[in-house]
């Protein structure tokens, strides 16, 4: 019998606050390891509820009850701060100020709650001249630098598609909070978290920042290519591109042996990384002029065959359907309601070979308003009350 998947998690008690991208995968990696995440929403919902057809939702509010609440009333502010009193944590990523207007940031809740963890992700901090500016995903792309480094040389500046950004800031956030927990145990102290997109950015292009405060060079457009090695890049094949990763010169002579090109291995103009990016142009001509000779799959399985780090360009369709994907566990069947038969992605972190478990799927609007506020001890009545006037949703399945 395998092992279960650990909570260490379980009993921390976290008021998700998010939308979007970043926030919502940052609470949905806590609920993933077995925090009690309570999500919420106004009355009009998550915007990103509709986004892709609730694809996105639905991958990154798992594991999350949910209550709906109108936050301009005052009762619906008196529920929020009752759920705050007693949480661990505290997720938000709204603009900078947007809490402390509504009477419910750090310095006011710590006040009463001094343990709390209370993280905030935002596109630009929560100081500095540009605080104010909202920050979705791709902006920051712009912002950054990566935007003007992606795309063929010469043409347009191109976007990464995945919220690449959004979800590593998720990934910091959830760290963050993670080791203020573990600080808390030892001093008792709770923590106040700033997470920026911008910086996130700035942190995965730290090699481009590095080498600007160097030689005041910007990285090169090179589309599916990269300057610091070749071959590196995509070649065609009779029926589409591989990408090709050549890294060391002894990989150079592993994809010279699995193509037979007994010419091109012993021509010393190649024997050495700096040689192969100094005739860059040459010799990319010539490899697509003998890999377009290939099947993709054929190109692919020769050159694993030799340990060449190489693959066939695959669509989503493509991996998702390949024996690996479907023997990791990644991937998981839902039957959501509103969205039918549908596969999702897990958390990519097994333990024991499992992955996290799913214990809640990602909840409907104000599905779980009666459980919660039940729990912070509002009366059947009270309830009713309250979704009278509007404050609470009046969840119907």
């Amino acid at each position: 019998m395998n092992p279960q998947p650990p909570t260490p998690l379980k009993g921390i008690k976290v008021v998700d606050m998010t939308h979007a991208w970043a926030g919502p995968t940052c609470t949905t990696l806590l609920g993933d390891m077995g925090a009690d995440v309570i999500k919420i929403e106004t009355l009009t919902g998550d915007t990103f509820r509709i986004a892709a057809e609730g694809a996105l939702f639905v991958n990154v509010n798992r594991n999350k009850r949910g209550i709906a609440l109108d936050l301009k009333q005052k009762e619906g502010l008196e529920i929020i701060l009752k759920m705050l009193n007693k949480a661990d944590v505290f997720v938000e990523n709204f603009l900078p100020g947007s809490m402390d207007r509504l009477g419910i940031g750090y310095e006011a809740i710590s006040q009463k709650n001094p343990g709390i963890i209370y993280c905030s992700i935002s596109g630009y901090g929560q100081t500095g001249p540009f605080r104010d500016r909202p920050g979705y995903d791709p902006v920051i792309q712009a912002m950054a630098g990566i935007m003007a480094a992606q795309g063929e040389p010469g043409g347009p500046p191109i976007r990464i598609m995945p919220a690449t950004i959004d979800y590593c800031a998720g990934i910091n956030a959830a760290y963050a909070v993670v080791i203020s927990l573990m600080e808390r145990q030892r001093t008792g102290k709770g923590q106040r978290i700033d997470v920026a997109l911008l910086d996130v950015a700035l942190n995965q292009m730290n090699p481009y920042v590095t080498k600007n405060t160097m030689d005041g060079e910007e990285p090169e457009r090179m589309g599916s290519g990269h300057s610091a090695w070749a071959p590196y890049e995509a070649f065609p094949t009779r029926d589409g591109p591989v990408l090709i990763a050549v890294t060391t010169d002894q990989m150079w002579q592993n994809l010279c042996k699995a193509l037979d090109l007994r010419e091109m291995g012993s021509d010393p103009r190649y024997a050495k990384i700096s040689g192969r990016k100094q005739n860059r142009e040459v010799l990319v001509k010539t490899l697509r002029g003998i890999t377009v000779q290939y099947g993709s799959l054929e190109l692919e399985a020769k050159l694993l065959a030799k340990d060449v780090p190489c693959s066939k360009i695959r669509t989503v369709g493509e991996i998702i359907r390949e024996p690996h994907v479907q023997s990791r566990k990644i991937l998981e069947d839902v039957d959501y309601p509103t969205m039918g038969k549908i596969k999702t992605v897990k958390t990519p972190a097994f333990f024991f070979g499992q992955p996290p478990a799913t214990r809640l799927q990602a909840p409907f609007l104000g599905e779980h308003n009666r459980e919660v506020l039940g729990e912070l001890g509002y009366s059947q009545e009270a309830i009713d009350d309250l979704i009278a006037k509007k404050i609470v949703l009046d969840y119907k399945p």
